[in-house]
C-alpha cells in the first residue's frame, strides 16, 4: 500500500494479489467521500452499509465508486484487487462546491460495479507517480489532480447545478502577469494554487481553468516549463556547474527528476544539451 497525504485529502493506492476471502473489513467512520477507481480487474467483493449487503459482484478495470465514509460500511475482498482511492473530507468538498457556485451534495449517485469512468481512471494513473515518490511532485500538480478528479465527480455523479452567472473564462492581462511572475519568483519552493489563485482574487477552480483558458497548460505545466527553461540558462552560463547542482537551483528534487523532466519537454537530457549549445573550443594556431 502506497499513500500520499496533503491538506484536504488522502491518496492511497492499496494492492493485495491474495487476501483473506473470510475477512469482513470495517472501514472507519468519517464525514468524508471516496473515489475509488479500479486500476485492474476485481473479480469478486462484497460491500455491506450498516447491517445491509449492498453489492456482491466484480469491478472492471476503469470502474469507480463514490461511497459516503459515514456510512457504517463494510467490505469482503474476494479476490486479488489494485486499486486507487481518493479520501476527501465534506469540508474538502464543500469548500470546492461554493468555488463552483453549486448547490453541496449529500451523496454521489453511481451504480456499484456499472460505472466506466475513462477521466477518472485517466487522473487515477496520472496520481501514481507521485504515490511512488511524493518529494518528487508539486503542490500544484497535486491541487490540479485534485481539483480535476473532483470537479468531474460532482458533475457527473452529484448532479452539480453551476452558478447561473457566467465566470470570465480568462484571466485578465494583469491577473496572467502576477500568476507567471509569482510562479517563476518560487521555482524552488511548493506554490500551491490557493497562493497562486489569491494574488488573482479568484477561486481556485475559476483560477485553474482560466489559467490554461489563458495559456494552453495546467499552472504545474507551466511551472516545468518555468524550471526546465532555467536549467538551460543555468547550463549555458555556467558550463562546469554539477547537474546536480542545477537540479536543486532549480526547483527539481534529483538529478534524474531533472533529467527525466528536461528530457520530456526538449527531446534530449540536459548534458547532451549543453554539450550541444556549448561554443566550440578555438584550437591553438
Amino acid at each position: 500500500m502506497t499513500q500520499l497525504s496533503r491538506e484536504g485529502f488522502t491518496a492511497t493506492r492499496a494492492t493485495q494479489v491474495s487476501p483473506d476471502p473470510e475477512q469482513i473489513i470495517d472501514i472507519p467512520c468519517a464525514d468524508a467521500f471516496s473515489i475509488i477507481v479500479q486500476l485492474e480487474d476485481f473479480a469478486a467483493h462484497r460491500l455491506w452499509r450498516g447491517r445491509r449487503l449492498s453489492y456482491s459482484g466484480g469491478y472492471q478495470q476503469g470502474n469507480v465508486s463514490l461511497p459516503f465514509m459515514g456510512d457504517e460500511l463494510r467490505c469482503q475482498h474476494r479476490s486479488a484487487y489494485d486499486n486507487l482511492r481518493l479520501n476527501i473530507p465534506r469540508q474538502t468538498l464543500d469548500q470546492l462546491q461554493v468555488e463552483l457556485g453549486s448547490k453541496k451534495i449529500d451523496m454521489f449517485h453511481y451504480e456499484q460495479g456499472g460505472n466506466q469512468d475513462p477521466v477518472l481512471y485517466h487522473l487515477a494513473q496520472a496520481m501514481l507517480p507521485a504515490l511512488q515518490r511524493p518529494d518528487r511532485v508539486s503542490q500544484l500538480f497535486i491541487d490540479h489532480l485534485l481539483l480535476a478528479m473532483c470537479s468531474h465527480a460532482l458533475q457527473r455523479y452529484g448532479r452539480l447545478r453551476p452558478a447561473s452567472g457566467k465566470l470570465p473564462a480568462s484571466l485578465t492581462p494583469i491577473q496572467l502577469r502576477l500568476a507567471k511572475e509569482l510562479i517563476a519568483s518560487q521555482l524552488g519552493n511548493d506554490l500551491s494554487v490557493q497562493r497562486i489563485a489569491q494574488e488573482c482574487s479568484l477561486s481556485r477552480s475559476h483560477f485553474s481553468r482560466a489559467f490554461k483558458q489563458a495559456t494552453g497548460v495546467a499552472p504545474h505545466t507551466w511551472l516545468l516549463q518555468m524550471r526546465v527553461e532555467r536549467a538551460r540558462v543555468l547550463l549555458l552560463q555556467r558550463p562546469a556547474i554539477p547537474m546536480v547542482q542545477i537540479a536543486q537551483d532549480c526547483g527539481f528534487a534529483d538529478q534524474p527528476h531533472l533529467t527525466r523532466v528536461f528530457t520530456r519537454l526538449t527531446g534530449e537530457p540536459p548534458s547532451a544539451w549543453r554539450n550541444r549549445h556549448q561554443p566550440p573550443t578555438l584550437l591553438p594556431s
